[in-house]
């Protein structure tokens, strides 16, 4: 009788590490690995550096990866591999990536891969050096983009409110910028084409709204947007927005004096105390785009101007007058001022901060533009 001694079945631990080891015997994925640690390539460019064909380059990444010990994304028709940085916590995987480094060191692959990655911009290069896409003038059409990147920067952009918006062309500017922003003409005509621009830009944090700077509609938009049961706060309310613009606007007004306190009465009051730095607390910015005095008489037949333009110190005096401190104004560039009518005038921009709450804002629709 023949007695059959059965062998203990294999751990399945130690197949797997068979496994790893039969992986890992095959001198082209040892390589392999060793470029896959030092730089993402792609399939070919792995091919061309290793002066394999990219099938059987393809074949050993798949086992590789299925092993856990390259990663892969997928940009276009590419495949691009690295190595896992987990992978190299186990011993033997270690070892190969090391060995594999050394390998392609010592026959010159590795000094190649600076020479596959400058081939990746080479046809860039060319594009740029033969001009690139077609310049145009004005602001790039991704300027949104541009804007939604500084807004972080800014500290107070909780909420803004363009007075006089008209078409809406600074809601482009507003509304990558700010959390909120309330649109506000007295033309409906003019928040219809407003509300084309929203539609059309996708900008969806703004609201329209048809009144007077000092009316009523304002003020509960304003509520809105700062989240405020205006019935439970009543003339308590003292909220405002971060920064008010008011974009070649102040020449149409009756009474510019006038329509200068509602844009002031639009901004956040200054909080009580001093700021961190020891000065007083500024409130919300108010920012007024004007001309400086100009003698075109025909900008009141073509644009229906009431004033032709302001001198700085008498802007200055209305501003502070106003409320505002802290107030400064400059030239701007002509070549910043657009392909309109207006381009020939000189262009100047105020900046002040409103200071602590002095009046309340009643709302009571005035008729101030």
């Amino acid at each position: 009788m023949v007695t059959v001694t059965e062998l203990p079945a294999q751990p399945m631990e130690a197949v797997a590490r068979c496994e790893l080891y039969r992986l890992l015997s095959d001198p082209v994925r040892v390589r392999l690995l060793g470029l896959a640690a030092a730089e993402e390539l792609a399939v070919g460019e792995l091919a061309e550096l290793l002066r394999e064909g990219q099938p059987k380059i393809s074949r050993h990444a798949a086992a590789l990866r299925e092993a856990g010990i390259l990663l892969a994304r997928r940009q276009g028709t590419w495949t691009l591999l690295r190595l896992d940085p987990r992978a190299t916590s186990d011993p033997v995987v270690d070892d190969a990536v090391r060995a594999g480094q050394r390998a392609c060191a010592a026959d010159g692959t590795l000094a190649r891969v600076e020479e596959v990655l400058a081939a990746r911009d080479a046809e860039t290069r060319e594009f740029f050096a033969r001009g690139g896409r077609p310049s145009r003038s004005g602001p790039p059409s991704e300027l949104a983009a541009y804007l939604a990147a500084l807004a972080p920067l800014l500290p107070h952009r909780r909420l803004a409110i363009d007075a006089g918006t008209g078409d809406g062309a600074l809601l482009e500017v507003l509304s990558p910028i700010f959390d909120r922003v309330v649109a506000l003409d007295r033309a409906s005509t003019q928040l219809q084409l407003a509300g084309e621009r929203l539609r059309r830009r996708s900008l969806e944090n703004v609201e329209l709204v048809c009144g007077e700077l000092d009316g009523p509609e304002v003020r509960r938009a304003v509520a809105r947007a700062l989240g405020v049961d205006l019935e439970e706060a009543g003339e308590a309310f003292a909220g405002g927005a971060d920064v008010v613009f008011a974009a070649r606007v102040l020449h149409h007004a009756p009474q510019p004096a006038r329509a200068m306190r509602a844009l002031v009465e639009l901004a956040r009051p200054a909080a009580p105390g001093r700021g961190e730095d020891g000065a007083h607390a500024r409130g919300g910015a108010v920012c007024v785009l004007d001309y400086e005095a100009h003698h075109d008489q025909a900008l009141r037949e073509q644009e229906a101007d009431i004033w032709l333009g302001f001198p700085p110190d008498d802007l200055r005096r209305m501003a502070e007058e106003a409320g505002l401190s802290g107030v400064e104004i400059r030239r701007l560039p002509s070549a910043w001022q657009g392909e309109g009518p207006d381009r020939h005038l000189v262009w100047q921009l105020l900046v002040g901060w409103r200071g602590a709450r002095s009046s309340a804002f009643t709302g009571k629709g005035k008729g101030t533009p």
